[in-house]
């Protein structure tokens, strides 16, 4: 089955209000219940979803020619099994999921809504972590 993730950044100005009054209740171009949204489609012929919550991401690369690796705690780890058993993992810091859904109609599809207060980055993508929670050391 295909495999599909969407990561969508709610937005903190976003007013229910506004869009009742004017918009029977859905956003307009002035008025956007998401700030941006990802949408990461998997290559794999996907089997399941798996989610850990409360697990630790480890964060792997290079930086000034040297490898690093850090462990981020308090994370939701989405892992996406293939039908070969390849495991592809998408990772959220815990504070910043809102919620998550999982669908599996014509594709396997997560749904993840990340909190509109809290910053966050996104060094890969299907990656987000808590500002707070990111290496302090990789911050130039």
């Amino acid at each position: 089955m295909k495999g599909v993730a969407h990561f969508y950044k709610l937005n903190y100005d976003f007013s229910p209000e506004f869009a009742e009054a004017h918009h029977d209740g859905n956003e307009s171009e002035n008025n956007r219940f998401y700030d941006w949204q990802d949408e990461l489609e998997l290559t794999n012929t996907i089997k399941s979803i798996e989610v850990v919550e409360d697990s630790v991401y480890n964060l792997q690369g290079e930086k000034d020619g040297f490898p690093f690796n850090y462990e981020i705690p308090n994370m939701t780890c989405f892992q996406f099994i293939g039908e070969d058993d390849s495991i592809t993992t998408m990772a959220c810091s815990q504070s910043i999921v809102n919620r998550f859904e999982i669908s599996e109609e014509d594709e396997l599809t997560l749904s993840v809504y990340l909190e509109e207060k809290e910053p966050l980055t996104n060094p890969l993508p299907g990656i987000y972590i808590d500002i707070q929670d990111f290496p302090k050391s990789l911050v130039d």
